[in-house]
């Protein structure tokens, strides 16, 4: 019976992937138990549907950057944000909140395909070394997105049901697993694919975007500095930085987070492709499309939400633009060059970019006359097109959305430096990052202390709209009182409380999980 299930379970797998270049799928009402998983064309076929859940409701098309960017106060509310955001926005998120019950479910159906995949690695067969090695490579990419959906759910959830292999699945009904485990299990899975994945550089063109070796080691850094494992996180965050790994800054941020070039620093990122009219999906497929409009694009819909001259649902928030003007060394206020890669200025007070359309067939024009208001309004310019276009009219953003990069991995591996006291070891690695956009370089970091509060603005400057904030703040002990300081300021409001440190489970599990829910605590977590 469970053998018919897994088949049957085949068609619901194969709807998308994350890559325009991998996007082949064949038509999965042709499968069955007896042709699937027996050659190279099905098994990579089946490892291309592990990605697709990064499409899903919850992630990348839509609702993460929204959850991410509006907790951890980096996106600002603007007048057309409505419905449920408006909720994150303002902390009143609860459990029956949509976009963090897409988040939860969806990370749960990836790790569900992941153990799939293995369970179905586990009795391939293969009869010649081609397939071997493939077998073996699809086995690294399945632990490096298991680990990665679990690496979401414990940060963000804490102790919650570890399946580790397919047969969990059919166990409906099931505790939450102490996070000690998860991340236990999550170390093991990575350890185990660093020693399964390719190195970046060794993968074919068409394959670029699955996951590597590399990818595997930085996620197993950031696992151990998320634990606070300083002296483990240093032995792999600093392997990145030398061969065999070739990872290097991309020349510009708008490499990356405009022209989306496929530079070295990208370690992992989700994929996504300019959609390609209706005859091929529907441009609003992020609503829910992956699952079920059986939708195959793989855009995004970020730069039409937070457009200027599109949605424009959220701005920046004042305190991020505030963050850009610091002291130098001097003790003289500093301007970080990194703002104008990041926001519009039509003041041109803070250092943002005050045109846009600098390579746009019209040529350029002025944001100020564009937003039209005489007060300071700050847009964002990163993850935007209009340095190429004047608007979008619909949602298709081809930008890869980053989910490690390697000017991240230096600030952790910075971090992980001054966290053991090293701090001489951190200023390098904070430089390198820092000359790339043309800012100062730091002759000192100082004591322990102050290099704490340079690397964490850092962190802030550099990831700005890249969802990593909340987390940022989190790990580090200080949501509640950085963001009601920053709220208190901006809107008079202190709405985040300690709970506010976990995401709420989500009513829909709980209703479906009376063992979860006998363990969910003042009807939050």
């Amino acid at each position: 019976m469970k053998s018919k299930l897994i088949y049957t379970l085949v068609a619901v797998m194969l709807l998308g992937a994350c890559s325009e270049d991998i996007l082949d799928v064949k038509n999965e009402n042709s499968y069955d138990g007896n042709t699937f998983f027996t050659n190279a064309t099905t098994a990579t076929e089946a490892s291309t549907a592990m990605y697709s859940p990064l499409l899903f409701q919850g992630m990348f098309e839509r609702e993460f950057y929204f959850i991410f960017d509006l907790l951890g106060y980096d996106a600002f509310k603007n007048f057309p944000l409505q419905g449920s955001l408006l909720e994150i926005a303002a902390y009143t998120h609860n459990p029956n909140t949509g976009e963090m019950n897409y988040f939860f479910n969806s990370c749960y159906k990836m790790i569900f395909r992941t153990n799939f995949v293995i369970n179905m690695c586990e009795n391939w067969q293969t009869t010649n070394d081609a397939d071997a090695a493939l077998k073996t490579r699809i086995e690294g990419e399945a632990k490096f997105l298991k680990s990665l959906g679990y690496f979401w759910l414990v940060t963000c959830f804490g102790d919650v049901p570890l399946r580790k292999t397919l047969e969990d699945h059919y166990v409906l009904q099931m505790e939450r697993t102490p996070k000690a485990e998860i991340w236990a299990d999550i170390e093991a899975n990575l350890s185990d694919a660093i020693t399964k994945l390719p190195l970046a550089q060794d993968y074919s063109a068409s394959d670029y975007g699955r996951a590597t070796r590399g990818a595997a080691v930085a996620l197993l850094g950031k696992a151990y500095l998320y634990q606070g494992k300083y002296a483990e996180a240093i032995t792999e965050l600093s392997k990145l930085t030398s061969a065999p790994y070739d990872y290097d800054l991309a020349g510009s941020l708008d490499d990356i987070f405009i022209h989306d070039q496929k530079t070295k620093e990208t370690i992992f990122a989700v994929m996504h492709g300019e959609w390609q009219g209706w005859g091929v999906g529907n441009a609003y497929g992020m609503f829910g499309g992956q699952e079920s409009w059986g939708n195959k694009m793989t855009h995004t819909g970020r730069a039409m939400e937070y457009g200027f001259n599109d949605w424009w649902n959220v701005l920046l928030s004042p305190t991020l633009v505030d963050a850009f003007t610091y002291q130098n060394e001097s003790g003289t206020p500093y301007t970080d060059p990194r703002a104008k890669f990041t926001f519009y200025d039509n003041l041109g007070t803070k250092g943002g970019d005050t045109q846009y359309c600098d390579e746009c067939p019209g040529g350029i024009e002025s944001y100020a006359a564009a937003v039209g208001t005489a007060g300071p309004i700050f847009s964002w310019r990163k993850y935007e097109l209009y340095e190429l276009r004047h608007n979008y009219g619909q949602p298709d953003s081809y930008i890869n959305s980053q989910v490690i990069r390697f000017a991240d991995v230096l600030l952790m591996l910075a971090e992980s430096y001054i966290e053991t006291n090293q701090v001489s070891s951190a200023l390098p690695l904070i430089n390198r990052v820092r000359r790339r956009s043309g800012a100062f370089e730091y002759t000192s970091l100082g004591s322990q202390d102050n290099a704490r509060t340079i690397l964490r603005r850092e962190r802030r400057l550099e990831l700005a709209g890249e969802q990593a904030r909340f987390f940022d703040l989190v790990r580090w002990g200080v949501l509640v009182q950085t963001i009601n300081a920053e709220k208190q300021i901006v809107e008079t409001t202190q709405p985040v409380k300690d709970y506010h440190v976990l995401l709420p489970i989500p009513q829909s599990e709980r209703d479906a999980n009376p063992l979860l829910n006998a363990q969910v605590k003042n009807n939050w977590n």
